[in-house]
């Protein structure tokens, strides 16, 4: 036994002589500058470049096996610039020789230093690494595929651990010169610092780079750090404590610079079949968006949920931080107060918005919406908004026709004259819209429309919009208006009814004139064609009808216009009068038919206490002004709208001529006419009474003296 021991110890001893041997001496006899030649060569005859080692290989042994080099240049691909592919300052790996009795691999800090990485893609879409990927990868999965497994199905010759001190890689530089797209990318000061990996065993990990894009021009500096680990067991990777900061300045950016801070804990299955993302935040400035999400089958058929909430800010001012213009709005207190929530689900090609919660200054909207690819479906409740707000002032209807004319005069360009183009045709036709917006009260151009309902439909160019409002102006409405834009020119087309409304209010709100009063109704089926508001009114055409009770014609008074010009005419004096310009009507209605921009109506019917109204004439939208005669009847005379008597022209037609602008039309009243009528009553009464005196007295057969008494009634 004593023998065996010593023996061992001899072998022992000599083991440790043979270690020592081999750390003081390879070092010293051993000179791996001395393959420089060797190596070079090999890259040549497996890659066809050249490759330069212009730095010193230094060798250690123990108790690391390590080699460092100083600089190495790959050199480029065939048909590409001088410039190198690959070149690297400074490298360093080394391994602990011991462990590896153990099939365990310790590496200390891997070290790369100054790497520079140029990739380049041509016009004809060869890159100039294509001839350095071969079939090697593939080749390695047939020798795992092929490899025998021990009884607990590990490869045989696998490593029993792996421990890595860390990852040291410093002022990095990669290039991306893409001539098929012409887009070029360089990311610079690349750095990755990383704690000892440790199987099983979280990480400490750093990374930052720059950034820049030459077309647009874009300089972006991103940093992150994060512990990360890895449970190779469970197939899991981890990483909590992520923060992610990107500062990026450039023209095409929103003011020229934005800064992002995103932050999340991650927890993804490394098979791609799920992954956790919770905590997240991401903010912006004065905008913050948080949030959870969850993903499954992200390899073969994605599917997401989760749930989002954008905190309320001012949209306003952060858009004024970024340099980004805001429209013009006729209120400056919008977009003050925003903010949204939602929980969403996307799978099977489908995104689906639930519990949506959004504010948008004094409104509130809520619903649900589905997008599937480029089709939006959506049912949504609004509580009340005020869209002239949002509206520049000078295009809200509201405004009174003169300020609206001089607003226009400044402005300038197609929308001034009425030929800009109205319809963005190619996005309408991309549309895919079906949904339901119910408005608790909206105001539009000035009009006030409460409990309304809107269908929208849009797909292949053909759109629809249906209105339904249960209270418009103490009546109702309802309505559709499609505009179809899949031809050459768009084509649209309305269909309205309001019934019960009271048209004093609704044009004192529509126009800032109160010409009409009355409670009533009107009807409207229109169409035009083009992409203009000229275009629109030069081929307007269709019809609509009119029917008001117990109203007033409000500008004009008809018996005071009477009575003036009679008293012109006579040369009498007229009384002062302090009666208001208002022709007061039982009931006013009509009908008309409009023709390429031109109304033309033939029976206007108005009737009040004093008058009886007809009229006939054309309005001509285009050019707006009229060609109109309203023809009078005197039917009460005593003290009608607050004047005299007229008892001569009781009876008497009394035409109106209303020529001119719509704005402000002249008007004239044919007193030839309604005097050569009133003398013909006079006339048929002398002719009677001189009948009827020649005739006293003396009889005619049959019935012919009553005959020639009525002849003239």
């Amino acid at each position: 036994m004593g023998k065996l021991f010593k023996i061992l110890g001899w072998t022992l001893g000599l083991l440790v002589i043979l270690v020592l041997a081999a750390v003081l001496i390879l070092p010293q006899v051993v000179d791996p500058n001395d393959y420089k030649d060797e190596i070079i060569a090999q890259v040549k005859q497996q890659t066809g470049r050249d490759l330069t080692i212009d730095g010193q290989i230094q060798l250690s042994v123990f108790p690391w096996l390590g080699v460092e080099t100083g600089a190495v240049t790959l050199g480029n691909a065939k048909g590409f610039e001088e410039k190198a592919f690959a070149a690297v300052q400074h490298a360093a790996v080394r391994v602990k020789l011991l462990p590896l009795l153990s099939r365990k691999l310790e590496v200390d800090t891997i070290g790369l230093k100054g790497l520079e990485l140029n990739l380049t893609r041509l016009k004809d879409g060869v890159s100039n690494w294509d001839d350095l990927a071969g079939s090697g990868g593939r080749q390695q999965e047939k020798t795992h595929a092929g490899g025998s497994r021990g009884e607990e199905g590990v490869v045989d010759g696998a490593l029993a651990g792996l421990t890595i001190g860390g990852i040291d890689i410093s002022d990095a530089r990669i290039t991306w010169d893409d001539r098929m797209t012409g887009q070029r990318v360089s990311i610079e000061q690349f750095r990755l610092n990383s704690g000892p990996l440790v199987s099983g065993k979280p990480v400490d990990l750093q990374f930052g780079m720059t950034l820049k894009n030459k077309q647009p021009a874009v300089n972006a500096k991103l940093d992150f750090k994060g512990v990360v680990a890895l449970d190779e067991a469970a197939g899991v990777i981890d990483v909590s404590g992520l923060k992610a900061v990107l500062d990026a300045e450039g023209d095409a950016l929103p003011g020229g610079a934005v800064r992002t801070v995103l932050e999340a804990a991650v927890n993804a299955a490394l098979d791609g079949s799920r992954v956790d993302v919770s905590g997240l935040r991401l903010n912006a400035g004065e905008l913050m968006l948080s949030g959870n999400l969850k993903g499954r089958e992200l390899t073969r058929q994605p599917a997401f949920s989760g749930n989002l909430e954008l905190a309320e800010f001012n949209l306003r001012k952060w858009m004024a931080d970024h340099a980004i213009a805001l429209p013009p709005m006729a209120d400056a207190a919008t977009l003050t107060r925003v903010g949204a929530a939602l929980t969403l689900k996307s799978e099977d090609g489908a995104t689906r918005i639930d519990d949506l919660s959004a504010r948008l200054d004094e409104s509130r909207l809520n619903g649900s919406a589905t997008i599937r690819g480029s089709a939006i479906g959506f049912n949504l409740n609004l509580d009340a908004i005020d869209v002239d707000r949002y509206l520049p002032a000078d295009e809200k209807s509201a405004e009174k026709p003169a300020a609206a004319s001089t607003s226009r005069s400044k402005a300038g360009g197609g929308a001034a004259t009425g030929e800009g183009t109205l319809f963005p045709v190619e996005t309408l036709r991309a549309l895919d819209i079906d949904g339901v917006v119910n408005v608790g009260r909206l105001t539009i151009s000035s009009l006030l429309m409460e409990q309304l309902k809107l269908t929208l439909k849009a797909k292949q160019g053909q759109l629809d919009l249906g209105q339904q409002v249960s209270s418009f102006y103490q009546g109702g409405y309802k309505g559709k208006a499609s505009l179809d834009v899949r031809g050459r020119t768009p084509s649209t087309r309305m269909d309205a009814a309001a019934t019960g409304i009271q048209i004093g209010p609704l044009l004192k709100d529509l126009t800032g004139q109160e010409k009409l009063v009355g409670q009533g109704r009107f009807s409207a089926d229109l169409n035009a064609q083009g992409n203009s508001v000229n275009a629109l009114k030069r081929t307007l055409g269709g019809k609509l009808d009119f029917k008001f009770e117990d109203g007033a014609l409000k500008g004009v008074n008809v018996a005071q216009a009477i009575r003036e010009a009679r008293a012109r005419l006579s040369g009498t004096p007229l009384s002062a009068s302090n009666v208001p310009q208002q022709t007061d009507f039982s009931e006013l209605g009509g009908s008309g038919v409009i023709t390429n921009g031109v109304l033309d109506n033939r029976d206007l019917l108005a009737k009040s206490p004093f008058l009886r109204v007809n009229g006939a004439g054309q309005v001509n939208l285009v050019a707006e002004n009229l060609d109109y005669t309203v023809e009078g009847v005197v039917v009460n005379t005593d003290k009608g709208q607050g004047g005299e008597g007229l008892d001569e022209l009781k009876g008497v037609v009394i035409p109106v001529h209303l020529t001119g602008p719509l704005a402000s039309p002249h008007y004239t009243v044919n007193w030839e006419k309604a005097l050569l009528e009133s003398q013909k009553g006079k006339l048929k009464e002398k002719i009677q009474e001189k009948l009827e005196e020649k005739l006293k007295g003396r009889a005619l057969p049959g019935n012919l003296q009553d005959t020639l008494k009525g002849l003239f009634n």
